[in-house]
């Protein structure tokens, strides 16, 4: 396989560079909603009925109450300790606790892992400027092109703007949130085109040609 792009298709250096950012996203949105179902565990304890308390209930009703307060407080208590743990994204075990001198947490990792989608897009802006584009497929219309042109625009433009809203958050700047949330929501959207037009060039072209030589 070509390492540059050409009138064979795109070159391995643009694949390899590709499939590494869709696996750091992946990984960066596994680990994101992980966090926040650690910081939905910090909800309150108090179990229904907790507000009869005082008097109002007997004591074996009291006894049962506490009894479910405590067990929800080291529910919590045991999830705050897990997230403090390196943390397996589903790609495989990220370390046994010494790693990095003990292992990273999940803010810790979410953090990396922006720096590294960062780093990612500084390489594939600087790649697709020195390397030209494989020739569009004959079966895009013009309309398609130009949607796919502007797709990859905005992508690549999403690489930088929320890994860099989100370490604006890490660092206490709560108004860039409406941004941060704005570019996810951004982003959704674009794979979603870009997926959309890939399978219908693809899965739904290829079927409806099956059926008419059937």
């Amino acid at each position: 396989m070509r390492l540059r792009n050409g009138e064979h298709g795109y070159g391995l250096v643009t694949k390899v560079l590709h499939w590494a950012t869709v696996l750091a996203i992946a990984a960066q949105f596994v680990v994101g909603y992980r966090i926040e179902d650690g910081d939905a565990a910090d909800r309150a304890c108090d179990p229904p009925g907790e507000e009869r308390g005082g008097g109002k209930t007997s004591d074996a009703e009291e006894e049962r109450l506490d009894r479910l307060e405590d067990a929800c407080e080291a529910q919590q208590d045991r999830l705050d300790d897990r997230a403090d743990e390196p943390v397996d994204v589903a790609f495989g075990d990220l370390g046994t606790g010494d790693l990095l001198d003990g292992g990273l947490s999940l803010p810790e990792w979410h953090v990396l892992l922006g720096l590294t989608i960062l780093a990612l897009g500084v390489v594939r802006v600087v790649w697709r400027r020195t390397t030209p584009l494989p020739p569009w497929a004959p079966a895009l219309s013009p309309v398609e092109r130009r949607l796919e042109g502007l797709l990859e625009k905005a992508l690549l433009a999403l690489l930088f703007v929320i890994p860099a809203t989100g370490l604006l958050l890490v660092a206490g700047e709560d108004g860039w949130l409406p941004a941060h949330v704005t570019a996810h929501v951004a982003f959704f959207v674009a794979v979603a085109l870009h997926v959309g037009l890939v399978l219908r060039h693809t899965v739904v072209r290829r079927d409806r040609h099956l059926r008419r030589m059937l």
